[in-house]
């Protein structure tokens, strides 16, 4: 009896650590949660973080930049450079689910750029656009990995 009774209980934590019930601590529920890495075994679900060095290009192939990014809940930042030299700065940005929102700004010139993209949910690869807003207008797309 003691054994049906801890299963039902370790079933019924699952079953709202799965749902997000568990440590919510109230709060807005409109964002939502991390991309989590699950497996079969019944191990816990690991948080799947953007945080990391990121390589990619412009246009299929154009510049090539690098991004180094730090993830705190769904808050986004750390510095963008150009592979070629010509310009860094800080990057800010939001993860919501899969979707990235990213600003960039490079020096020399103070190039403020917006990013719209799509992440993978193992947090390995994105893709999406950019609109450049200063200080001449220009688009484009990004691919990059880690």
């Amino acid at each position: 009896m003691k054994t049906y009774a801890m299963q039902s209980v370790v079933i019924a934590a699952l079953v709202a650590v799965s749902a997000g019930l568990v440590g919510c601590g109230g709060g807005d529920d409109s964002t939502p949660a991390p991309a989590v890495d699950s497996t079969a075994t019944g191990t816990p679900a690991v948080v799947v973080s953007m945080s990391g060095t990121w390589h990619g290009a412009f246009n299929s192939g154009g510049t090539a930049f690098s991004l180094s990014l730090t993830q705190s809940g769904n808050v986004l930042s750390g510095t963008y450079a150009r592979d070629d030299g010509t310009g860094s700065g800080p990057a800010t940005g939001e993860l919501t689910g899969d979707t990235l929102d990213l600003t960039t700004v490079r020096e020399p010139g103070h190039t403020v750029s917006q990013w719209h993209g799509t992440v993978n949910a193992a947090r390995t690869a994105a893709n999406g656009s950019y609109n450049v807003v200063a200080p001449s207008p220009g688009s484009g797309t990004f691919s990059m990995s880690k």
